[in-house]
């Protein structure tokens, strides 16, 4: 099983030129998958890597 890296919600900002009421917006369309451990969200690496190669719209595949 391929082990992903989870970046916290919150540094998606850092990593893709987007705002954070962006992201959660996202987050709350389901437009973007999360892993959710507590109260802490986080987004997997390759799904940022993802957006930045092909845009949100490729991340409907995960």
């Amino acid at each position: 099983m391929k082990r992903s890296n989870l970046i916290a919600a919150k540094q998606v900002p850092q990593i893709i030129p987007v705002s954070m009421p962006t992201v959660r917006s996202w987050i709350f369309q389901e437009k973007l998958p999360v892993v959710r451990l507590g109260r802490r969200v986080f987004v997997k690496e390759e799904v940022l890597e993802k957006i930045m190669a092909e845009g949100l719209d490729s991340v409907e595949s995960f």
